[in-house]
């Protein structure tokens, strides 16, 4: 690394220095008040990932000052930051202007991803027959991958046999530049090196999971002859590392965009698979609607359902499909990781140790359950749900998401070992992103003619969809007020349909045709989706009409 920094022992020597600890030793910079940290920083050649231009919005430009009792938190920094990180001496460097010397670490962007199993309830079988491979191949395993915007999942097949061997998931490291892929995109359109280390962190990171895979099944990284990926056009475009940059520009939020990688050999050598490997990124329909939404709707037969049934796919990325009988109307918005726990103060994903379960008991105390049966960790998007309409019930919150009955900081869920509390700033996180889904789910039904309540069938999926209350999502209006059985809870349909594009034919011929009947819609285009938008953010019942 070239860093530009002037020399301490000559005419600089009466200036403040900032002393920036680095993996290669610490640099020291001599600098003049006024401009902040980040952009001192980066003058003397050291990068600090951003997307924001300073304004802190993205959160990504993170140090860590060893002595910074002294500076006050900015009003930016305290929405950006946890409380538990601020209490590490997290900072970001856009909201510092230093006047004297600092000692600074650079916080890593992200930490490497931790994989784990798919336990055999976050799988969804196929339906599909699989269409078996000659078992005297050469690279007789398939592998089919759902590249999501905060997780990333994958199974292990043996086309052979026409049977999963094992599977993996874990976070994509991608979420270090950004929890939303507006974010990402941003930090990617900065430069094209930060652009190429966003994609390569998936890239690794998909590695890494192939090889554990590989490792439990007992069979060589080479053996893998066959790979299917799908997921949203941002995140295939960032992994493939072309076209990233259309998704900036409004006329293509609703064409086509190629995702397929110019150098497959390159992705064949970082993930050591078969020298001829087929490895094939599910192309996108268009916009922000993704393969991934393809892959749900192939693993649900939605366009076998009555018509007016529709799928929600919750997710950061949130897509939304409905079908009426005819054609397939289709769209994608933002709904925010608060889905998946993230961007929440006490959020965590669907794993060991979240509050996914939320109820009064009979002695009307609060009452929980706890995925693994442990001491509670935090609260996925599930168990989030189920406390924000218990608050609405018992008049601890408005339908505005402003608490009642005395509550200032907070509501706190538990505090046992270290405190855990729902904030005012997660509630409006959480209202961002139903009111986002609600307004989507009200926007396709008043083009196709019907109202929310006159929808045959809801799909929910998406590991926030397999632990969802029903009751308590029509409560507080996150889906349709319809009845209860005709809201279908599935769990990762999307891995589940990639993988039907990976061993069968015939789920490839109902792609096909999918394509051929989807209409997609920009949200973005019509100006009542921000008087849908506004109207949702009430903590209420979805309703018909405006």
């Amino acid at each position: 690394m070239n860093i530009n920094m002037r020399n301490a022992q000559t005419d600089d020597t009466a200036l403040p220095v900032i002393a920036v600890q680095m993996a290669d030793g610490e640099h020291r910079i001599p600098f003049c008040a006024g401009p902040t940290l980040r952009d001192i920083l980066i003058s003397a050649g050291i990068p600090l990932p951003s997307a924001c231009d300073g304004k802190a919005l993205c959160g990504l430009c993170r140090v860590i000052l060893t002595e910074s009792a002294a500076i006050p938190f900015t009003t930016g920094e305290l929405l950006c930051l946890s409380y538990p990180h601020r209490g590490e001496g997290l900072r970001l460097a856009c909201q510092i202007r230093p006047d004297a010397g600092l000692h600074v670490i650079l916080a890593p962007p992200v930490a490497q991803t931790q994989w784990r199993a798919l336990r055999e309830d976050e799988y969804t079988p196929t339906a599909y027959p699989p269409v078996q491979q000659s078992s005297d191949s050469d690279a007789p395993y398939g592998v089919a991958i759902d590249l999501g915007t905060t997780h990333i999942r994958l199974s292990l097949w043996s086309l052979a046999e026409g049977k999963r061997i094992a599977g993996r998931v874990g976070l994509n490291p991608q979420i270090g530049y950004g929890t939303d892929v507006l974010a990402r995109l941003t930090a990617a359109s900065h430069s094209l090196s930060q652009a190429q280390a966003i994609g390569a962190l998936a890239q690794q990171a998909i590695g890494a999971a192939l090889a554990e895979m590989a490792s439990v099944a007992a069979i060589r990284l080479n053996a893998i002859g066959k790979l299917a990926i799908v997921g949203n056009t941002a995140m295939l475009s960032l992994l493939a590392g072309k076209n990233y940059d259309l998704l900036l520009q409004t006329e293509y939020w609703t064409r086509r965009i190629d995702c397929q990688p110019d150098d497959v050999d390159f992705l064949r050598a970082v993930w050591q698979v078969s020298g001829p490997a087929v490895i094939r990124f599910v192309p996108p329909l268009g916009g922000f609607i993704g393969s991934d939404l393809l892959a749900g709707v192939i693993a649900t037969h939605l366009i076998a359902q009555p018509a007016y049934s529709l799928l929600i796919d919750f997710g950061t990325n949130s897509e939304i499909a409905l079908w009426d009988g005819r054609l397939l109307h289709v769209t994608s918005t933002a709904g925010g990781p608060a889905f998946e726990g993230c961007g929440i103060s006490c959020g965590m994903p669907g794993e060991t140790g979240a509050i996914y379960r939320v109820w009064q008991d009979d002695n009307g105390t609060l009452a929980m359950s706890v995925l693994g049966d442990v001491q509670p960790a935090g609260v996925c998007g599930s168990g989030l749900v189920d406390i924000i309409a218990w608050l609405r019930r018992t008049g601890k919150l408005d339908k505005v998401g402003r608490f009642r009955d005395g509550i200032d900081e907070g509501y706190v869920l538990s505090d046992i070992d270290e405190p855990i509390m729902l904030r005012k700033r997660d509630i409006d996180a959480f209202q961002r992103a139903k009111a986002a889904i609600a307004a989507g789910i009200r926007w396709l039904c008043e083009l196709s003619g019907i109202r929310p309540s006159e929808l045959e069938r809801v799909t929910v999926c998406g590991a926030f969809g397999r632990l969802l209350d029903v009751g308590n999502a029509r409560e507080i209006g996150l889906i349709p007020g319809i009845a209860a059985d005709k809201v279908m809870l599935e769990g990762n349909i999307v891995l589940a349909g990639c993988e039907a594009l990976l061993v069968s034919d015939a789920a490839e011929e109902l792609l096909q045709t999918v394509q051929s009947l989807a209409r997609i819609h920009n949200l973005a285009e019509d100006a009542a989706f921000e008087h849908l938008f506004v109207e949702n953010l009430y903590l209420q019942p979805m309703r018909d009409a405006s």
